[in-house]
């Protein structure tokens, strides 16, 4: 048996500390359901099972929460979860849940992802940003492709014509900065020469 000797609630977090230094953390939700107070005696091991077994419909309904905003990588998802303190077989649990219902879709993910980040930037930085939130493979490539060549182009062009004045006309500095949007090398260089004045897009690379 232990005692509480300090609770601390922040970002949907509840850290409870013993007496012994042990720290437990759980979902500010399963808290609520079972508070505790100050030098309250308790097992931190019977606690921490009580918020394992009430943990699923609480996680479940984050994670809804969560997809109501837009679509979620499964990845995302995940992470969410995690950081509210849920374990690993409940984040598990809620996974399965949502891709039985057809709640949870990488591949749409991925197009809707795709489609808004078009306007901005190039395939190779979407690309990216798509695999540092868990979606790759064949899922990233098939809402890749869903960008026509020529409409990222124009894009590409439309991006170097809102340099030209940062950059002074000068092809290579609107080019290199194009390929840190995402733009190929390539499609970064002729839209930047299509951009620039005839008399800047005749200087040296």
């Amino acid at each position: 048996m232990d005692r509480v000797v300090e609770i601390k609630r922040q970002h949907g977090v509840a850290a409870i500390k013993f007496m012994s230094g042990d720290v437990l953390k759980v979902p500010s939700a399963l808290y609520l359901e079972r508070k505790l107070h100050v030098n309250q005696p308790l097992d931190p091991e019977e606690y921490r099972l009580f918020m394992v077994q009430r943990a699923y419909p609480h996680a479940l309904e984050a994670a809804m929460k969560y997809l109501a905003l837009r679509e979620r990588s499964e990845q995302e998802i995940r992470s969410r979860l995690r950081r509210s303190q849920y374990d690993e077989a409940t984040i598990q649990k809620v996974i399965e849940t949502l891709n039985l219902h057809e709640l949870v879709s990488d591949g749409r993910f991925a197009e809707q992802w795709v489609h808004s980040r078009s306007r901005k930037y190039g395939k190779n930085r979407i690309a990216q940003e798509l695999r540092m939130k868990g979606v790759a493979g064949q899922e990233a490539q098939a809402a890749l492709d869903t960008i026509p060549e020529e409409e990222e182009y124009q894009r590409c062009v439309e991006q170097a014509k809102r340099l030209c004045r940062k950059f002074q006309n000068d092809p290579k500095k609107i080019a290199q900065s194009l390929t840190r949007k995402g733009y190929n090398w390539s499609m970064a260089r002729r839209a930047a020469e299509e951009a620039v004045t005839p008399a800047a897009s005749s200087r040296e690379w």
